[in-house]
């Protein structure tokens, strides 16, 4: 299998006081496995996807390329929202109205 035809799919990036886990997927027309950026620097791991995958490329472009992909992938599903529309409920609106009528008197 060429790398190129390899996919990285379902990447969950998580942080909690800094500390960073990056899950995601590795995927070809027919295997998938799971996988952690953390075993991106542990070289049995790097084997065992050329192995799974049939890969020819070197094992130092194989990490390379996979982390490009997890680059890629973590750009197109990025959002910053941070309480964007959290409170555009209706109910709210007409409990804020009510208060407003009752300021007024």
């Amino acid at each position: 299998m060429d790398l190129k035809d390899l996919k990285v799919v379902s990447l969950n990036i998580t942080e909690d006081n800094y500390e960073y886990k990056g899950l995601f997927r590795l995927c070809s027309d027919d295997r998938c496995m799971d996988a952690d950026l953390e075993k991106l620097s542990d070289q049995s791991f790097l084997e065992e996807v050329k192995v799974t995958f049939n890969i020819k490329d070197p094992i130092s472009v194989i990490k390379s390329d996979i982390m490009d992909k997890v680059i890629d992938a973590s750009k197109q599903e990025s959002r910053i929202s941070q309480g964007e529309h959290c409170c555009n409920d209706t109910s709210d609106k007409k409990i804020q109205r009510s208060l407003d009528s009752l300021n007024m008197s």
